[in-house]
């Protein structure tokens, strides 16, 4: 894969997603955001579907609306600017995602939304 050698080579992972078609066509969850995290990138997301759910905003990278270029250029100009704190996001994003978003933890999740819905055990 050449995924990792893209990851390893920036300084942030930036996809604002949007919202388009009046709100019928949004981001799923967006699996590239957790692998940017994963790589050590703060990660700055659109606020479309289920992407807002791969960071948290202000600590992992950054949430912004995705029709805004004003706010999506001011929140990765911040994190450019100081990549002591975009290194910061990163690590804090890596250890998120490694310790949050494990099959394990997926499970286990996943078993308890059915114990309680009473479809399983």
């Amino acid at each position: 894969h050449t995924l990792p050698s893209f990851y390893a080579a920036a300084d942030a992972f930036a996809m604002p997603c949007r919202s388009r078609r009046r709100g019928l066509e949004v981001e799923g969850l967006g699996i590239v955001y957790l692998e940017a995290a994963a790589s050590g990138l703060p990660v700055l997301a659109g606020d479309s579907g289920g992407a807002p759910d791969a960071v948290r905003d202000g600590e992992t990278g950054h949430v912004v609306d995705g029709h805004s270029v004003a706010a999506t250029a001011d929140r990765l100009t911040r994190l450019l600017r100081n990549l002591e704190l975009a290194h910061e996001m990163g690590e804090k994003g890596r250890h998120w995602v490694q310790t949050e978003w494990t099959w394990d933890r997926s499970y286990a999740t996943l078993a308890g939304l059915l114990h309680s819905a009473g479809v399983a055990g």
